[in-house]
């Protein structure tokens, strides 16, 4: 019986996460390669310049009564608060969406699929349904190493080191700098409900996830999506002790090796906030790993357009 019924939630977190493939697609015109081309193009030009400094990474909380209080209690002791500097970098100002996706795999040579309860299944690109978490414009969630490759792809094409940001660079980002009036990675720096926009056109119902650049008002750099929508891959390694270990780090990359990589954005909840981190496995859990959104970094001090 309990076999039974860890079967029926595993069906439906599949079913929420993974959604079904749609019906409503709809091929591209023009040659894949020229298109791929061309969306790299765009990746290109909607990266964001971001001058490196030194920062706060992790829950720098509030003195009360001579004693450090953390902000967020439950993570307090994986995101201790230490000094970090960053050289100057570039990142993308949106999430991968699912029609880049498709474009990539297409002009690789690999196939395009969904995650069901038996492993990937091949799938129609370029779903058009506005309902599907398929449709081209919302953020593609994939393994990290998908994710990875993407932004490795990209470099190859343009000559330029794309990869993941660090999860110190993507705070830094999310925080406008590093500044401590952004405890949130919003527009403003507060609070923002999670489900204030969840029910607009085009957003699941269930995840809250929804296309791309659409949720939220950009935060003062230009990125969007910091807050919300898709949880975001970043390269670093998890560990618990590791920002107890990092002070003054410059340029940290997290620990050299590990089991679970870092997610970073709280995707789903009440709030959205930038400190606390989650964590996902790189082996299967019930022959399913992790899927997340991710946007790309260029790791340059110097212009690169």
């Amino acid at each position: 019986m309990l076999n039974f019924i860890r079967m029926g939630i595993l069906v439906l977190v599949v079913f929420f996460l993974s959604g079904c493939p749609s019906e409503g697609t709809a091929k591209p015109d023009g040659d894949i390669d020229s298109l791929a081309s061309e969306m790299v193009g765009e990746v290109i030009q909607n990266l964001v310049f971001i001058e490196g400094g030194h920062f706060k990474m992790g829950d720098f909380g509030v003195i009360q009564n001579g004693r450090w209080l953390p902000y967020f209690p439950p993570s307090a002791d994986e995101d201790v608060a230490h000094a970090v500097e960053l050289s100057s970098f570039y990142l993308s100002k949106y999430e991968v969406s699912w029609r880049e996706w498709d474009l990539y795999r297409l002009s690789v040579g690999k196939p395009i699929f969904f995650q069901g309860l038996d492993g990937k299944e091949e799938r129609a690109a370029f779903d058009q349904d506005a309902d599907s978490l398929y449709y081209i414009n919302k953020p593609a969630r994939v393994e990290w190493q998908e994710a990875k490759d993407f932004c490795l792809w990209v470099g190859q094409l343009t000559g330029h080191s794309f990869e993941l940001p660090t999860s110190a660079q993507w705070e830094f980002a999310a925080r406008n700098r590093g500044s401590k009036a952004w405890l949130y990675p919003t527009h403003d720096g507060q609070p923002t409900p999670n489900d204030q926009q969840k029910h607009m056109q085009g957003c699941d119902a269930w995840t809250g996830i929804c296309p791309v650049g659409q949720r939220y008002p950009p935060n003062p750099l230009g990125l969007y999506d910091m807050a919300g929508n898709a949880k975001e891959w970043v390269e670093d390694w998890f560990s618990p002790t590791y920002y107890r270990e990092s002070e003054g780090v410059k340029n940290p990359t997290g620990p050299s090796e590990g089991k679970e990589k870092v997610l970073r954005s709280t995707g789903l909840g009440s709030l959205d906030f930038s400190f606390t981190i989650t964590k996902a496995p790189l082996i299967p859990q019930d022959g399913i790993l992790v899927r997340a959104g991710f946007r790309c970094a260029v790791q340059s001090s110097e212009p690169i357009r």
